[in-house]
Formats: C-alpha cells, sequence, structure tokens
C-alpha cells in the first residue's frame, strides 16, 4: 500500500531586524546670516536597550570635522574650515548614551565654520556611519541615513 505524505507548503518565518539608531536633521528654510545658519541633528535608539554611541566624527561632538557636505546653488561644496581632531582609541567617555527608546539631540551653527553667503544651499551629513555599543561591547557599524536639506541665507 502507497502512503501519501501531505505536502503542505513550507514557509520560513524570520524577522527584520529594524535599524536601532536613526538619525535625523532638520533646518529652517530661510535663516538670516546675522542670526547664525543653524541645523538641528537628533539620534534616536529604536531599541528596547540603553545602547552608547561613539561622538566622534557626528554633531555631537561639535565642530571636530567636516561633518556636513553643503553646496551653494551651483553646484559648489563650501569648504569646511573649522578645526580637525586627531585622536587614539576612543575610551568611555568619548559615547553618548541613549536610553531605550530616547533620544539625544544637538544644534549646531554652520556660519561658524563655513563661509555662508545670501543664497541657495543644499546639505547632507558626510559621515553616515556610527559605532555603536550595547552592554559594554561593541555592537555593530550604524548607517545614519538622512535626507538632504535644502535651506536659504539670506
Amino acid at each position: 500500500m502507497e502512503e501519501r505524505l501531505s505536502k503542505e507548503p513550507q514557509t520560513d518565518v524570520f524577522e527584520i531586524e529594524q535599524r536601532a539608531i536613526s538619525c535625523k536633521m532638520t533646518i529652517d528654510a530661510e535663516q538670516q546670516i546675522s542670526d547664525g545658519i543653524f541645523i538641528n541633528f537628533i539620534l534616536l535608539n529604536q531599541s528596547n536597550k540603553d545602547l552608547s554611541v561613539l561622538t566622534w566624527h557626528t554633531p555631537l561632538e561639535g565642530f571636530y570635522s567636516n561633518l556636513f557636505i553643503i553646496q551653494d546653488q551651483q553646484g559648489q561644496i563650501m569648504p569646511y574650515q573649522g578645526p580637525i581632531a586627531k585622536r587614539d582609541k576612543p575610551s568611555t567617555v568619548d559615547y553618548q548614551l541613549i536610553r531605550a527608546r530616547g533620544n539625544v539631540a544637538t544644534m549646531l551653527d554652520l556660519s561658524s565654520v563655513y563661509a555662508l553667503i545670501p543664497g541657495n544651499y543644499t546639505l547632507q551629513l558626510n559621515k553616515k556611519t556610527l559605532q555603536v555599543i550595547e552592554n559594554d561591547m561593541p555592537m555593530s557599524i550604524c548607517q545614519c541615513q538622512t535626507e538632504c536639506l535644502t535651506f536659504s541665507v539670506c
């Protein structure tokens, strides 16, 4: 007697891992050069665990590297005119704790390190990778993806 096996479709169940860290930048569409040209940068921890992010080469540490790519309306890249820090190995003080489902934010004045004049500009984050640690163990290098922003300087 021939035994028939039922052939049910196999389904593999897998979870898509959500990015633990996401980045967001905002800038007012029009700003007066005399008031400074300010950008807001936010890192959001989308996980259920506390994470620490290395602040080097991110807006969280301020201007110690060329953080942004700014182009004028002719497509010319505005040169960075701020300090460049050289470092050895990071220590615990170089990391910013971001609580589970929390965020950290900073505001920077672009006019302090870029020679902006009246006109239209596009802006994007220059370095897009972040070193993230969880429970004192290096977790990963996360991609920090932000939109290209446009703004006008008056």
